[in-house]
């Protein structure tokens, strides 16, 4: 909100400093600040004693000015001027609100000796053709721009979205007042009504909910003109533009307050007002010229045949004042704030209203605001109130109250506060001392502010200064809960794979719409209907988007050795309904070993999933791999993971080609992703002791031909059918055998816990599974 020091003086007395000291202290920042009106220099009232044309050009006028201890010869463009008048004289060295600097000049022969001023060059009007003339006496060579006030200054405030009524000069008074510790003064409206016997009243229906209070007044007998310059002024250094007497009153008074107001032309109605809901299709001509159509559910003021206007936002077209305004209803009324933010938002509109309503304004002043209405129409547009004012308020609010504890100062801010009513009051609380505690009323301007006792301390600590309190290390007494079952999981698997050389990264829980459809790593996602970066629409259907971003971020500033994990909630639609499960995910580029000089090893996809394989293993879950087809993935090089016919996870190296497309990484990524829950429900199960074999084992290794795609997979699954079998792995693969075929060796362990094993027992174990292999596969040892 921009703010006018002239106009803050009209209720507490104070300067420039104090507003700039005092307001960010107490939570409203001052985002700039300077003078109001860029007018400098001698500029001071003259009087014109004669005119007459210029001899040598018909449309200059030659003015002989007095401005108190000489006369000056100055030219004026403006055929208008008169002798008489009083005007305003920018001498040499004068500065005007357009930029022009006065300097005396020759024109056609004569020497202009100054300038008359326009309204608009003493930046107080937009626009103006006409030099500014009053019949009113003024001072000869007195200063004008003290005189009009033109040395205002402005301060731009950044009100917070729970503080709306700083909105307004009363409640940045009020801050002021509490932190300056200085005394406020606050008009006290009076309007003369219509004289006795005489009434004018309209009836006010209420058919909606998103209304909570309606107040009405009608004033007669008013008349269109200017506003006062005072006025003018005050609105131009607060930043609107002044339209008439009437509409700038509306606006005055919505400024000094904080609620917003409007003015209908009561020619214009059909004698009553009815607030109700929109219906789908309706249209309306709103005063920015602009023609809406409402979809249903918006708050309309009608008069029962027509709309004329948009409740809480904006007046309509067809009622709207005009020169031919005689008679008038004021609106002072209370919107439910959600419904108004709602519309707002949905129909794009912005008003000074709106942006008041939709914040909450105070439900408990519109007697007040109708009243200086009526005050300051009377006195500068000529009105006659009438003596009814129509109230009509089905949503009645009561006024909040909050016990707040004598220990609560102490706990919360660390302070001792003898009497918080010395800090609250002056913002308008007031308060009742218990035996144990405050009960503090809440004002109706805080109503939608102040709910909790925590909320009143904070007003405390304001107004007391946070830079008065001084820091104390917190006593807190430590109770060890330690981690809970889950907690530790997570915590043993972050152990784990920190201890393969990865870091850990946190990402935001979104993703792109536009990368999930050019890259679907595992499902969809969850759209946000709102969401705070246009282009992170979703919430992530998988970790891996952002851990690749953080990849190529890394990658691109020349760290090419890149291993991350992240363990987060990943997002998808369920049966209609958003599902979300925990999952860790991984990724991996570059060298196996980054500062072991003698290690030339890059990441291959067996040294990425042992680094899997070791936290399933820590929690005894024997899985199996599953070929995946994937976009974005080596075909030959991805897998499911399967646990129990459950799918668990994924696993696979990124196409190059692919991944140097969308990331910009020209060497192999390796990528996996797991789903926890499987992992936290094995780690509930008490593990079972299993003593050391006393006995040996003995091995067996076998090479077989297998024909390329063949999953050497089956084959450690017959070696497992073996009763006496206690290990299979995979020893050796050579690959250049030709005619699509390569050499795998199997390793072999066998032993009994009981007794010793014969070289014939492991001899003829071993020739049933070759048989069985070349029974179910037709595939023979190589030799």
């Amino acid at each position: 909100m921009r703010v006018s020091l002239e106009w803050l003086n009209e209720y507490i007395a104070v300067n420039k400093e104090d507003v700039l000291e005092t307001l960010p202290k107490l939570g409203i920042d001052i985002e700039e600040n300077g003078p109001v009106f860029p007018v400098y220099g001698p500029i001071i009232f003259g009087k014109i004693e004669h005119v007459e044309k210029h001899p040598r050009a018909k449309k200059l006028m030659m003015c002989k000015v007095n401005i108190g201890n000489e006369y000056r010869t100055i030219l004026t463009a403006d055929t208008s001027v008169q002798a008489g008048k009083y005007v305003c004289v920018a001498l040499e060295g004068a500065r005007l609100s357009n930029g022009v600097e006065i300097q005396d000049r020759e024109m056609l022969g004569i020497v202009s000796e100054g300038m008359l001023c326009s309204l608009e060059e003493l930046g107080l009007a937009e626009k103006s053709d006409y030099v500014y003339m009053t019949d009113e006496p003024s001072p000869l060579g007195k200063d004008v721009i003290e005189t009009f006030k033109v040395n205002d200054w402005y301060f731009d405030t950044e009100i917070t979205p729970n503080r709306p009524d700083c909105l307004s000069y009363f409640g940045v008074v009020r801050e002021l007042s509490a932190g300056l510790k200085k005394q406020i003064k606050f008009p006290v409206p009076y309007a003369k009504t219509e004289p006795d016997g005489k009434d004018s009243k309209i009836d006010i229906q209420i058919k909606t909910d998103g209304c909570w209070r309606y107040t009405a007044r009608i004033i007669e007998n008013v008349k269109i003109g200017q506003s006062p310059l005072w006025m003018r002024r005050r609105l131009i250094a607060s930043g609107l533009r002044p339209i008439n007497n009437v509409v700038d009153i509306t606006n005055y008074v919505m400024l000094e307050t904080g609620h917003p107001i409007h003015a209908f032309d009561l020619s214009k109605l059909a004698g009553k007002i009815v607030v109700r809901d929109a219906q789908p299709g309706e249209r309306l001509m709103l005063l920015d010229g602009k023609e809406y159509e409402f979809t249903g559910g918006e708050v309309l003021i009608t008069d029962g045949e027509k709309i004329l206007g948009l409740g809480g936002i904006m007046g309509g077209e067809d009622s709207s004042i005009s020169e031919k305004t005689t008679s008038i209803l004021l609106e002072v009324a209370m919107f439910d704030p959600v419904r108004i933010r709602k519309t707002s938002r949905k129909l794009g509109i912005s008003s000074d209203s709106s942006y008041r309503f939709e914040r909450g304004v105070d439900y408990d002043n519109n007697i007040y605001v109708i009243e200086r209405l009526s005050e300051l129409i009377q006195q500068l547009a000529g009105g006659t109130p009438s003596k009814t004012v129509i109230d009509n308020y089905p949503k009645k609010i009561e006024q909040r109250k909050v016990f707040v504890s004598k220990h609560l100062p102490k706990k919360v801010l660390g302070i001792d506060v003898k009497r918080i009513s010395k800090y609250i009051e002056p913002l308008g609380f007031e308060v009742e001392e218990t035996r144990n505690g405050y009960e503090v009323y809440v004002p109706s301007f805080r109503y939608f502010d102040i709910s909790i006792p925590e909320d009143v301390m904070e007003e405390v600590g304001r107004i007391h200064g946070y830079d008065n309190i001084h820091s104390e290390a917190p006593r807190i007494l430590a109770i060890e809960r330690g981690r809970n079952e889950k907690q530790k999981v997570r915590y043993e698997i972050k152990q784990v794979i920190t201890g393969f050389g990865f870091s850990e990264a946190n990402n935001l829980s979104f993703a792109s719409s536009k990368m999930i459809k050019r890259f679907e790593i595992d499902g969809s996602g969850v759209d946000v209907v709102n969401p705070i970066v246009s282009e992170l629409d979703r919430m992530r259907p998988s970790l891996l988007y952002g851990l690749l971003e953080s990849l190529s971020y890394n990658y691109k500033r020349q760290m090419k050795d890149v291993r991350l994990f992240e363990i987060g909630k990943v997002f998808e639609m369920k049966d209609g309904k958003p599902f979300e499960r925990e999952a860790l995910g991984i990724v991996a580029t570059g060298r196996e070993s980054v500062r072991d000089y003698t290690d030339k090893r890059i990441v291959s996809f067996y040294t990425f999933k042992g680094a899997v394989e070791e936290i399933l293993l820590r929690y005894g879950l024997e899985c199996k791999y599953s070929p995946l087809s994937k976009k974005g993935f080596v075909p030959t090089r991805c897998a499911k993971i399967m646990c129990s016919n459950d799918v668990i996870g994924f696993i696979g190296m990124m196409d190059i080609e692919f991944v140097d497309k969308i990331y910009d990484v020209k060497d192999e990524v390796y990528v996996a992703e797991v789903y926890l829950d499987k992992i936290y429900d094995v780690s509930k199960r008490q593990k079972e002791y299993k003593s050391l074999s006393a006995f040996p084992f003995i091995r067996r290794d076998v090479s077989y031909i297998i024909p390329v795609g063949f999953e050497i997979s089956n084959l450690l699954d017959v070696y497992r059918e073996n009763p006496i079998l206690e290990e299979v792995g995979i020893d050796d693969i050579y690959e250049k055998l030709g005619d699509g075929q390569y050499s795998v060796t199997i390793y072999a362990k066998f032993r009994n816990c009981e007794r010793t094993l014969s070289d014939e027992e492991v001899d003829l174990a071993i020739e049933d599974i070759k048989k069985k292999i070349k029974e179910k596969y037709n595939i023979s040892p190589r030799f």
